[in-house]
């Protein structure tokens, strides 16, 4: 079937999601700086797990836990306006994303070098250090989603569960990833039905319940809770499967559209307004976005159309308008959007199928 191309299109970056995320990308560096002077790590007698003081519009958080008879205390500054731009951000991404968020960058290398610099001083080996900093997690108070935010499921950001102080089992998990792969070990998130924990890479000699995936064992790590030894499964979980989701960077594209139609004489126009955002954690490359009216044989199609590339850095988004895709009046089309670029091919979304008589 020949297809008449009468279609045009462009793009223009969402400037409203823009303007959020360039305040946030151009202060990165201040809000870094800030953050490295202002976290702090320092052996204190036992006190309060936790404590806050709010200050205009600083938030300073401090974390006391027991570690093997230590007892540090953390305390990070956060920024209020930082953390409302957290939580305009949106949740329909998968979980292993928030652990590879390239905006938290900065928090978790800072979490790094303070606890690696108070773990020399206080004569713990190297090879301690990740243990400490699950301490630390394991140490975070059980927060339920319904009671924090209003939903029934809410995936946190690690900046949001340190502001917030505590999650529950996929935050900490993720806030683990997150810092045990700038640490450059493997993690994985191993997740089940309702319940989401962390899967470290090991060995064979490392006892206890573990995963594989293509290949690679990983040894289970309880996060919600104190004192869960690596390879220790809460029992609950032992006959369950669980799926296992490596922590990588990533770009992620989500497609959402609409369209308006009109007829002149025995063909229909259509016009398509198509919005695509990266909600992953790596720039996506060379992005096109293919658009068609596909008949009823969905090899074909009655018309289509292919954008001009472009790259789109995490959390940026972009509008496209395609307009007089044409389809004979009386046959059945349905539209069908895709987006795919150098390293991401997008899931295929399309309409119902529409009849114009």
């Amino acid at each position: 079937m020949s297809k008449n191309k009468r279609s045009s299109g462009f793009w223009i970056v969402l400037l409203v999601l823009a303007a959020i995320f360039i305040f946030y990308v151009l202060d990165q560096g201040s809000v870094n700086d800030e953050l490295n002077q202002e976290q702090e790590i320092k052996s204190v007698d036992e006190g309060p797990p936790t404590k806050v003081v709010e200050t205009g519009g600083s938030v300073k958080r401090t974390f006391t836990w027991n570690y093997k008879g230590l007892y540090p205390e953390y305390t990070v500054n956060f920024n209020s306006t930082v953390y409302e731009i957290y939580k305009k951000r949106s949740r329909s991404r998968d979980y292993d994303l928030f652990a590879s968020d390239p905006y938290d960058d900065y928090l978790i290398k800072g979490i790094i070098e303070k606890f690696t610099d108070y773990g020399k001083k206080q004569g713990l080996e190297y090879g301690d250090i990740p243990y400490f900093v699950v301490s630390f997690i394991q140490s975070l108070p059980y927060t339920s989603d319904n009671v924090t935010s209003g939903y029934d499921e809410y995936p946190r950001f690690p900046y949001e569960t340190l502001y917030d102080g505590g999650g529950d089992c996929e935050d900490t998990a993720i806030l683990g990833a997150a810092i045990l792969n700038e640490m450059n070990y493997g993690v994985a998130l191993i997740i089940f039905k309702d319940h989401v924990g962390l899967g470290v890479k090991c060995s064979e000699e490392v006892e206890g319940h573990r995963y594989n995936y293509e290949g690679y064992d990983y040894c289970y790590l309880e996060t919600t809770g104190e004192n869960w030894d690596i390879g220790k499964l809460p029992e609950e979980y032992i006959n369950e499967k669980a799926r296992v989701v490596p922590i990588y960077k990533r770009p992620y594209l989500d497609i959402d559209f609409n369209g308006d139609f009109k007829q002149e004489l025995i063909n229909v126009y259509s016009n398509l307004n198509i919005t695509i955002y990266n909600l992953g954690s790596e720039t996506a490359d060379n992005v096109k976005i293919y658009a068609a009216l596909q008949t009823r044989d969905e090899s074909k199609v009655w018309d289509d159309h292919t954008s001009e590339p472009l790259n789109i850095k995490p959390e940026e988004g972009y509008y496209h308008r395609i307009t007089n895709l044409k389809s004979p009046v009386g046959e059945d089309f349905r539209i069908y959007v895709v987006a795919y670029g150098d390293n991401i091919v997008s899931e295929e979304v399309t309409s119902e199928w529409i009849t114009w008589n």
